[in-house]
């Protein structure tokens, strides 16, 4: 940015209603188990998994071949299930996954020619320790997928692009890729180590603010989902006032939105978005980019809820972070915050941590998952169990 979101068996009376509106929620948005975090499914049939150790066929819907994050559904387990197809409808957990023995995803780290990738499920990250450890692609179906990260191509701009973090306020001098303001931070290179399911990079000291940053990304497995783990530290020798921030390049012309928290959306260090673009129900506001006007915007607002998501079309990006109290972001700015480029080329979707004094030597840490899904139809504004979905799949 410039400166100035089936039913197992023997289920109880309780457990058993709560599957019914769950299997309610998937004929909207495609997905197949009775577990809500569940990815919605790329293709038809509305078949469970069955409970026990088989992990085998259940009843209704049509055959599938797919997976997801895991093959539970209801309170029975996949179990050694495969997820074939055979019969009335076969286990499947959502987007295009396959369903393994004990049902959950895989993580694994590669290192591909300096850049590294975490893999969980379909989930496909990427970061680039020579760049600021910067989040470089997100894809949904693997290395070839559909990405939800802006590329450099995107954008059209040699730094405002993938997804970064900085130091909050954005009181530090621009650009942020100055080695006398958070160039270490933002672009400098990161040192990095990594394991069978983690990749962790650490930048050097910035000069405004006095502080470090470490990335540590991982998988849960279970659900499918991207962990990134951040620890700021204040390597000066006086006191700093700043809270964590997390910047997501995404290309135009999507839907933006989160749980409506206190007071109405205002504008930033730019005009807020013409009140046409925003929207607000279902308990969310959203904001409807529109790449045809080349105008710098900003919305800041309090959320709810802990998410903030992003649909581009039928791809979802949920964002789930904690909650921040309202008036507990830092100075000038706030727990949500959209840009919108008067490029019309891309968005900023963002959102910040509560405001801490760190005094020399302490730390700050803050933790991010990220979820991405393929969705059966295309996101609407405004949709009462798009919300729905996003609230049960952060649980």
């Amino acid at each position: 940015m410039p400166s100035p979101f089936a039913l197992g068996n023997g289920l109880g009376s309780n457990a058993r209603r709560a599957a019914f509106a769950s299997a309610a929620l998937c004929a909207f948005i495609g997905c197949s188990s009775g577990n809500g975090s569940n990815p919605p499914a790329a293709s038809g049939g509305t078949g469970a998994a069955s409970g026990g150790s088989s992990g085998t066929v259940a009843t209704g819907g049509t055959a599938q071949n797919n997976g997801g994050a895991n093959a539970t559904a209801g309170n029975g387990t996949g179990g050694t299930g495969n997820g074939t197809s055979g019969g009335a409808g076969a286990a499947q957990g959502g987007s295009m996954s396959s369903a393994g023995a004990g049902g959950a995803a895989t993580v694994t780290v590669a290192n591909n020619a300096g850049k590294y990738s975490l893999t969980v499920g379909q989930t496909y990250l990427e970061v680039d320790p020579t760049n600021g450890a910067r989040i470089t692609a997100l894809r949904i179906g693997g290395a070839a997928g559909m990405d939800l990260v802006a590329s450099s191509a995107v954008t059209g701009d040699p730094d405002n692009w993938g997804s970064t973090f900085w130091p909050s306020p954005q009181s530090w001098p621009w650009p942020p890729t100055s080695l006398t303001s958070i160039g270490a931070i933002n672009s400098s290179p990161y040192t990095v180590t990594s394991d069978a399911t983690s990749i962790t990079l650490t930048s050097g000291l910035a000069a405004a603010p006095t502080v470090s940053v470490i990335k540590k990304i991982s998988g849960d497995a279970a659900k499918e989902a991207i962990v990134i783990d951040y620890t700021m530290t204040n390597g000066g020798t006086a006191a700093v006032t700043v809270a964590p921030w997390e910047i997501t390049r995404v290309a135009s012309g999507g839907i933006t939105f989160y749980g409506t928290g206190t007071g109405a959306p205002g504008p930033g260090n730019f005009p807020l978005p013409p009140a046409a673009t925003i929207t607000t129900g279902a308990g969310a506001t959203w904001y409807k980019d529109k790449p045809a006007d080349l105008t710098d915007y900003k919305l800041f607002a309090d959320g709810a809820g802990g998410w903030l998501a992003h649909a581009a079309g039928d791809l979802l990006l949920v964002k789930s972070f904690p909650d921040v109290a309202a008036g507990a972001a830092a100075t000038s700015e706030a727990e949500i915050e959209i840009y919108s480029s008067k490029t019309g080329k891309y968005v900023e979707v963002e959102q910040q941590g509560a405001v801490q004094t760190l005094a020399p030597a302490a730390t700050l840490n803050w933790t991010v998952r990220w979820y991405a899904r393929k969705l059966a139809t295309p996101a609407a504004v405004g949709s009462a169990d798009l919300v729905t979905y996003v609230q049960n799949l952060i649980k």
